[in-house]
């Protein structure tokens, strides 16, 4: 025998179920054609029972094996790990134009001029008015006027390098105080993927599928992945293991560690440790990575070398300032024309700020007319300091700058051809995953039909069932 009358209306049954279970699969990947993070799912069907009978095994319909999920497992792995190296050029790239605004002057591949939004006056345009204030003055070595300006002239290249270093250090530290807020938020998301990766577990427990919440774990990782380099696993039960840096923080979908914040005791720079052990942190790629860089080695680099600017001034400066004779003929070997360290406290000093007679610029206490101390620290604008690895004072700064303007756009470039390698993958993946409505509106018309012809069946076979039991009467 076949299936018979009422197995075959059982099979009708079950082929209007599958036509529904389609249509609203399809209902549903519409609804989410726009969510970005939503991936296309579709019914997977299976054959039903095959029944043996007199004439040979014989099909029982289909029915919905499973609802599947459509994603390129290898491509959201590639999204997450390419997620990282974007969120480290962004960071470094962000962080090194806030270095170049705390220099108060535009720095790209070649540029150290002054301009634009920042002014005219920048440490370059400094150093030329300071030496050549100098050089005027040697021209009329007893002028007050002349020598006012050259006192004028330094404590505006002065404060410029204050000011400068001030900006460096309250950038570093704000860097600093940034690290502490992004660590917070790393443990937020490790919390929040331990959280959808239980609520997975429990969901397809009970129902069998938990797809959307797949779509927000991988959402979540995603983000995760910009701070930091991680990486997870799955075991046999599909739990999921997670590791930031190789230091395991999740593990079978439970959070097992965090990350905390660790103050280095020298430099007071804070770094990222594991809180289980103490273990330091130090991701290769990412948001942090790429403050932490720019923190430690950009702004440091940059705030040691314009430090280095201003203590070579002082002693340059100072050395020759302090072999002459004011205009009363007086030598004071221990004034120096500047007072002060480096970069963070050079001033003037007071005694010449306060009386410009005491500037010593001649090299004879019986000539006051004498300007061989003026010239010679007017030289000192084209002369190759030793202690700026013999170049100039202008060359010396240029070349800081044009070092720091290659390196910024250097991360410029990177971070565009990163973004360009992340929009191919995501392209990649919404081709994939994405909703095609002319499709799914394709599908629905298929599902509408195959819905339609079962229910014709379940009527032909209900009429049939009728008749036979007419006739038993």
């Amino acid at each position: 025998m076949g299936l018979g009358i009422m197995g075959t209306m059982e099979m009708a049954r079950n082929a209007m179920r599958v036509a529904r279970s389609g249509a609203e699969v399809s209902g549903n990947n519409l609804a989410n054609a726009s969510n970005p993070i939503y991936a296309r799912q579709r019914i997977k069907i299976d054959s039903a029972v095959t029944i043996p009978t007199e004439k040979g095994p014989q099909g029982s319909g289909a029915a919905v094996a499973r609802l599947e999920q459509i994603r390129d497992k290898v491509l959201d792995a590639s999204i997450v790990y390419e997620n990282s190296i974007t969120g480290y050029h962004e960071g470094k790239q962000l962080y090194l134009r806030r270095a170049e605004t705390a220099l108060g002057q535009t720095v790209d591949n070649q540029s150290i001029d002054a301009g634009g939004a920042y002014g005219t006056y920048g440490l370059s345009e400094g150093m030329t008015e300071l030496f050549n204030s100098f050089q005027s003055l040697s021209v009329s070595p007893t002028s007050i006027p002349e020598r006012q300006t050259v006192i004028s002239s330094a404590k505006k290249i002065a404060s410029k390098l204050r000011t400068v270093d001030e900006r460096l250090n309250r950038l570093r530290s704000a860097l600093n105080e940034e690290v502490k807020d992004t660590i917070n938020q790393v443990n937020s998301k490790i919390k929040e993927v331990a959280y959808i990766a239980i609520n997975i577990g429990n969901i397809e427990v009970v129902e069998g599928s938990a797809n959307e919440v797949r779509d927000s774990l991988q959402s979540a990782l995603e983000q995760l992945s910009k701070y930091a380099d991680i990486a997870t696993t799955t075991n046999d039960n599909g739990e999921l293991s997670l590791f930031l840096n190789g230091h395991e923080m999740i593990t079978d979908n439970v959070m097992t560690n965090s990350v905390q914040l660790t103050e280095d005791s020298v430099t007071g720079m804070y770094y990222m440790s594991e809180l289980n052990h103490g273990n330091k942190v130090d991701p290769e790629v990412g948001y942090i990575k790429g403050m932490i860089d720019v923190r430690d080695e950009s702004v440091k680099d940059l705030r040691d070398k314009i430090d280095t600017l201003a203590s070579q001034l002082i002693t340059e400066v100072n050395a020759l300032h302090q072999t002459g004779y004011d205009l009363d003929g007086v030598n004071d070997s221990s004034s120096g024309f500047f007072e002060g360290s480096g970069a963070a406290n050079i001033k003037v000093n007071d005694t010449i700020a306060d009386n410009p007679r005491k500037l010593q610029g001649s090299s004879s206490a019986d000539a006051t007319s004498n300007n061989d101390i003026l010239r010679s620290i007017a030289d000192l604008g084209s002369k190759a300091i030793t202690g700026l690895n013999s170049v100039s004072f202008s060359e010396y700064y240029s070349n800081t700058l044009s070092r720091f303007g290659q390196d910024a756009a250097l991360t410029t470039a990177q971070f565009n051809d990163q973004k360009t390698v992340e929009k191919m993958l995501l392209k990649q993946r919404e081709s994939i995953m994405g909703v095609s409505i002319d499709e799914e509106v394709a599908n629905l018309v298929v599902y509408q039909r195959a819905f339609q012809a079962s229910a014709k069946l379940l009527t032909t076979m209900d009429g049939l069932m009728q008749d036979v039991l007419n006739m038993t009467r």
